[in-house]
């Protein structure tokens, strides 16, 4: 079964891949880090139940990009979305990438995605009846 921490770790994994000279943080952001850099915040994961063990998931991301560059920053960044785009499309699983959004905000890329798919939960096993007796007759008449 898919995990949230599958879904994190497969975007991570795949920024690191992009952007190897960039640092990428998966928590919250500690003093000194050092542009470029990323910072992968997850939303609030939801789940709809579906039909019996089938549910659906959202999972949503802000990814956030700190530029390198303080001349042409805004460049820099939409850059930076434009790769954004083709490497978030498909994460490992395979999971497909939805919602795609961007903007930038006080210096900083935000880079928004959704990952939605169905997962199904382990089939309980109940225990089975042992005997059963039945009794019954036929009415005449």
């Amino acid at each position: 079964m898919v995990t949230i921490n599958n879904v994190l770790d497969g975007v991570i994994l795949k920024l690191s891949q992009t952007f190897p000279n960039a640092d990428i943080y998966g928590e919250e952001i500690k003093q000194g880090l050092k542009e470029p850099c990323f910072f992968v915040k997850l939303f609030p994961v939801a789940q709809d139940k579906e039909f019996g063990r089938r549910y659906k998931r959202y999972h949503t991301f802000d990814v956030h990009y700190f530029p390198l560059s303080t001349e042409d920053a805004n460049v820099e960044m939409h850059d930076v979305a434009e790769k954004l785009y083709d490497t978030l499309e498909w994460i490992s699983g395979p999971h497909h990438g939805s919602k795609m959004t961007h903007e930038i905000i006080d210096g900083v890329l935000h880079f928004f995605v959704s990952y939605d798919f169905h997962i199904m939960r382990p089939k309980q096993n109940y225990p089975k009846m042992q005997t059963l007796t039945e009794e019954g007759f036929i009415k005449n008449g």
